[in-house]
């Protein structure tokens, strides 16, 4: 439940977290869409997808693939 006076149970809490999105890439990158996080951890963030559910799509899934194909 969100505290109506900060928005975030987490930062209330002073618990170890991340407001941004992880991102899972297919060839084994992972990288946060908050540029100030340096834990890449998936249990301190809400957000965790894998990159082609990025709006826009990533060129790392078409790379992936090009190499499965040859």
């Amino acid at each position: 439940m969100k505290d109506s006076l900060t928005g975030c149970v987490e930062c209330l809490g002073a618990l170890d977290h991340c407001h941004g999105t992880l991102v899972f890439h297919s060839h084994g990158a992972v990288e946060c869409t908050d540029d100030a996080c340096v834990l890449l951890h998936a249990v301190r963030h809400t957000l965790v997808v894998d990159c082609s559910a990025v709006a826009g799509g990533c060129t790392c899934v078409e790379v992936t693939e090009q190499l499965r194909a040859s």
